[in-house]
């Protein structure tokens, strides 16, 4: 069954759902399996299924056998399951590019951080030289 959750890189959620819990087709109560585990709610991302909820054991397809598994959601309508996909990969794209450009900010921060440094030293360079020039040009006018 192409039911299992991940191909994207959406995590898996477990437990409570932050989506709109008035959309269920029937209200959520804790179910275990015939192994007596109680099941969490996980969200499937595969092209087939993006977004949906299921239940299922965590033994399910293992060698126990358990094959508890049940759709918490209803199935999606093709254009949805031709659409989402796409959607996920473009987030997930612009998800690692923002990723990058903070990372390429903080490497160009380091950076501006070492150019400040240096620009204080050549100040101070810059400063002793004006200060030298002007000594220097004061014991001229006091020689004279």
């Amino acid at each position: 069954m192409s039911s299992r959750s991940t191909t994207s890189k959406r995590k898996q959620q477990t437990g409570s759902d932050s989506g709109d819990w008035s959309a269920r087709p029937f209200p959520i109560e804790a179910h275990t399996c015939k192994c007596g585990i109680e099941l969490p709610i996980n969200t499937s991302w595969t092209d087939k299924n993006p977004g949906r909820r299921f239940l299922a054991c965590a033994n399910y397809m293992k060698v126990s056998h358990c094959n508890y598994f049940e759709w918490v959601d209803p199935e999606m309508c093709g254009r949805s399951k031709q659409i989402i996909p796409g959607l996920l990969k473009k987030l997930n794209k612009l998800e690692d590019d923002m990723k990058e450009e903070k990372e390429n900010q903080g490497k160009m921060l380091i950076q501006l951080e070492l150019y400040k440094k240096k620009v204080m030293k050549l100040m101070v360079v810059i400063l002793a030289l004006l200060l030298f020039i002007a000594m220097h040009m004061i014991l001229k006018l006091l020689m004279m």
